[in-house]
């Protein structure tokens, strides 16, 4: 499939997921980041009307709640590395491989930084998979699950 049709294909895809409407909140909660009305009696006379972008807004942060599972079993991972239980890496269904994301365990306060280098967890309410190295640092080995909130420290370049 040609580069040019891709990115095509993808833009029309984003625009399909914006909302009907400017006003319109995304589904995370946040706003848009461009302001699409000026009042005509905030504009002085004789000077002109000035439409379009504002500069970017401060980026809230993205945090999504959910429960944590651990794994430790030897495998090959989907990002094609070798798994290794040792390492600070995690399993995410979506985020893009290298990015990194702070794991917060809402039960005892720990907090640790992981890599995603997988896919997973494949089972509902569940939100990542921690190595076993993760979890250690988590305070979560002995039950094997637990609430967590999961917040994008860095997210992964273009590859």
């Amino acid at each position: 499939m040609p580069t040019a049709f891709r990115l095509r294909l993808a833009a029309a895809l984003l625009l399909l997921a914006l909302p009907a409407t400017p006003r319109d909140s995304l589904a995370n909660g946040t706003e848009l980041d461009w302001a699409t009305e000026v009042r005509r009696e905030t504009v002085p006379p004789g000077k002109p009307l000035v439409t379009g972008s504002t500069g970017s807004k401060a980026s809230k942060p993205h945090a999504l709640d959910g429960i944590a599972s651990y794994y430790w079993q030897d495998q090959m991972t989907a990002s094609g590395e070798q798994f290794d239980k040792r390492a600070m890496t995690a399993a995410h269904p979506t985020l893009p491989f290298g990015t990194f994301v702070e794991v917060t365990n809402l039960g005892n306060g720990r907090k640790t930084v992981v890599r995603i280098n997988d896919r997973g967890p494949f089972k509902p309410g569940r939100v990542i998979d921690v190595s076993e190295a993760a979890a250690d640092k988590l305070g979560m080995r002995q039950r094997g699950l637990a609430p967590v909130r999961i917040e994008i420290v860095t997210a992964a370049t273009a590859r």
